[in-house]
């Protein structure tokens, strides 16, 4: 089959779903614009500038132990570039307002699906957009972190402890009854669209072993041997393919 001919396919399918579930893989977040602290080029540059590989600087370790160095690199790395909303991310908040998409699974902490009008989301490795005191558990939005940020270190108005983002770091465990119901999820779907991840990603890996539907529509720029267990494959950037489908699904309804 030609793209346009797959495209016209998962939109098909998609339209055809009982139950969608999205998983929602990295790569969105960079083709969207976000920060790419994983690409080899940009963890180089970081280590260089840091003394610290991007693993190292985004681990719950380094956060405890140089509060304010972590701060530099989240502020100037990760909050610099928050990406920007693109047609692919709308029509996935289009396809949970018409009653298809059930809800979405992603390890994205720039909540490009919640920006994009999306609700039902399940952000296993949480927000930048959610902060906390770490002592008394007062909440701030993103806004606050940054205003407390400019004076030094974010601290709390109420406890004066400092106040952290609601992200994984490497070496922390992922909220289980978040996952649980991530799990549960993938497991009620019939069809599981994946965007920007593969079958052996992170994501991918975490979560398909938990998929007893139908069908996988796969739409991503890096080919992997396992994708072919996949049932529709499209290759490309996902959010480039999902400004196709949406052709397919307008001009379809």
């Amino acid at each position: 089959m030609t793209r346009e001919e797959k495209l016209q396919r998962a939109s098909q399918i998609i339209k055809e779903s009982k139950y969608l579930v999205c998983l929602l893989g990295m790569r969105v977040s960079y083709q969207s614009g976000c920060t790419n602290i994983g690409e080899p080029e940009d963890a180089y540059d970081i280590e260089s500038r840091y003394g610290y590989s991007p693993e190292e600087l985004f681990s719950a370790a380094f956060y405890n132990t140089r509060p304010s160095q972590f701060y530099e690199f989240y502020k100037n790395e990760v909050l610099s570039k928050r990406g920007r909303i693109n047609e692919g991310l709308k029509l996935l908040g289009q396809l949970e307002e018409m009653g298809i998409l059930k809800s979405i699974v992603t390890r994205d902490i720039y909540s490009l699906p919640k920006r994009a009008g999306c609700k039902n989301v399940l952000e296993i490795h949480g927000s930048i957009y959610r902060n906390i005191c770490t002592r008394c558990r007062k909440k701030y939005p993103l806004k606050a972190l940054q205003e407390r940020e400019r004076s030094g270190l974010p601290y709390c108005e109420k406890c004066g402890s400092i106040i952290r983002p609601e992200i994984y770091l490497k070496g922390e465990m992922i909220d289980n009854r978040l996952l649980t119901k991530a799990v549960d999820e993938v497991s009620n779907a019939d069809v599981l669209l994946m965007l920007g991840c593969s079958m052996r990603s992170d994501l991918g890996s975490m979560f398909t072993k938990y998929f007893k539907g139908e069908k996988i529509i796969l739409m991503n720029d890096q080919d992997h041997f396992a994708d072919g267990k996949a049932d529709l494959v499209i290759d490309g950037k996902a959010m480039d393919l999902m400004k196709g489908l949406r052709t397919y699904m307008v001009s379809d309804s």
